[in-house]
């Protein structure tokens, strides 16, 4: 990872693992502030609203035997329940959400991927993409450089 951090100009900022790492990384990219409940509560709300305003667009990606889409974001953003087809669709949701893409640069396999998100319902989309880092099921937020000091802060609240 440490080529790739290089090459991006990015420092890798380590989330808690809470089970919503995904969505403090997002966060701190939205809020570079050592407080970022702010932040984490808008993207919590922005993805409820973004999920039942277009559940008939998500309703073709989530498979019927997994359940209603508004209920299986419920159970994953307040109960903490993990369903893989509420949890792998999560990026895309937020994606759409923000108007923003988000590259994942994910570790497995002996290798770095870079997986895009871009909108799928674009509207006015902000071309500045959010970076985040998976390894082993969790996420952590990538900073550009001059940003870093006050987000290695944010990222341990």
């Amino acid at each position: 990872m440490d080529d790739v951090t290089k090459s991006l100009n990015v420092t890798l900022a380590h989330i808690l693992a809470d089970g919503h790492c995904f969505f403090h990384a997002v966060a701190l990219q939205l809020n570079a502030t050592p407080s970022t409940m702010q932040a984490y509560k808008f993207l919590m709300k922005a993805i409820v609203t973004e999920s039942t305003r277009n559940k008939n667009h998500y309703r073709n990606f989530i498979d019927e035997s997994s359940g209603r889409l508004d209920l299986l974001v419920h159970k994953y953003l307040h109960k903490n329940i993990f369903d893989n087809a509420a949890r792998d669709f999560i990026p895309q949701i937020t994606s759409n959400a923000l108007q923003k893409p988000i590259h994942i640069y994910s570790e497995r396999d002996g290798g770095i991927w870079k997986t895009i998100v871009q909108p799928t319902m674009p509207q006015n989309i902000n071309k500045s993409p959010l970076l985040v880092h998976l390894k082993d099921y969790h996420y952590s937020a990538l900073f550009k450089e001059k940003n870093a000091s006050i987000n290695k802060i944010s990222a341990s609240r």
